[in-house]
């Protein structure tokens, strides 16, 4: 099975992270039952241009077929996937925040959650999705995505967008005991006008946010510096002691440190899983050839 990235035009840059599409052959048998995909601050429009496949959050629903276009947007717990032979998905990860000024959408109330796509672009994006399944390669998918979303851009939503995206920024380089009031700041504002903006643009507290940030370092570091100690990177990352680091990492990941490093032990480490967040699924690791455009 293959999963193809590419990164977006300059012009789309500060809003997507990469495009994305995964494709399983008809005559191929998939090597997995269920994938898990670990909380994150992004969010996915994804369009399904072959059989349906299936998604479920923290086994709490049952699994639902998706055969039309989706947002999926931002999870803070686990989502479970169940793919089947010719499936063909194509994807756009937005950059947190990122979709914001494209939608006349308040993010506070979507989190955890699946919305048809036609909920938010109308009819165009059944149009979309038809143009889509009609394009014969990813390149040419990308294209005329980026130019739908080159007509969607809503030009008044753009200032509160970078003002998160600011605070984005910051919070990934500052230091993890640092905390929002000193965000807010930085930022010329205070923690209330900070944390109203934030449920409004990404959908979670900034808190919340950094939390998750940092579990998705801790990830990176895990599977990327071998050579690292669990207690090593704890301790980069700012948490209090090896107890802190651990309580929050099976908070998010369902599995100490120690045990997600030893899953992922199989497999060759490359700048690629860095690139495009593979670490955020041990499928995608262990079962997927990566091909970047």
């Amino acid at each position: 099975m293959v999963i193809k990235y590419k990164k977006p035009s300059p012009f789309l840059s500060p809003f997507v992270a990469h495009f994305w599409e995964k494709h399983s052959p008809e005559n191929q048998q998939i090597g997995y039952e269920t994938e898990t995909v670990l909380p994150e601050n992004y969010l996915n429009l994804t369009f399904s241009l072959g059989s349906a496949y299936f998604r479920s959050l923290e086994e709490k629903s049952p699994f639902a077929a998706l055969n039309s276009p989706q947002l999926e947007t931002l999870h803070t717990g686990h989502n479970f996937y169940k793919h089947q032979a010719n499936n063909h998905i194509f994807g756009i990860k937005f950059l947190p925040g990122g979709l914001y000024p494209f939608v006349h959408l308040d993010f506070m109330d979507l989190i955890n959650v699946s919305l048809e796509m036609d909920q938010i672009f109308g009819a165009e994006a059944n149009l979309l999705a038809e143009e889509l399944y009609q394009l014969p390669d990813f390149e040419g998918r990308i294209e005329r995505v980026e130019r739908f979303l080159s007509k969607q851009l809503i030009e008044r939503r753009l200032q509160k967008f970078r003002f998160i995206q600011a605070g984005t920024q910051l919070l990934e380089r500052q230091h993890p005991d640092a905390g929002i009031a000193s965000l807010a700041e930085e930022l010329n504002t205070n923690y209330k006008t900070l944390s109203r903006a934030f449920y409004e643009v990404i959908g979670i507290s900034p808190k919340h946010f950094a939390q998750i940030q940092r579990f998705e370092h801790a990830l990176e570091l895990l599977f990327l510096k071998p050579e690292w100690s669990c207690t090593e990177i704890g301790y980069h990352l700012g948490y209090y002691d090896q107890a802190h680091f651990i309580r929050e990492f099976k908070r998010f990941a369902h599995q100490t440190p120690s045990a997600y490093r030893e899953s992922t032990g199989k497999v060759e480490t490359v700048e690629q899983h860095k690139d495009f967040q593979q670490f955020l699924s041990l499928e995608h690791l262990l079962h997927y050839e990566v091909k970047v455009y």
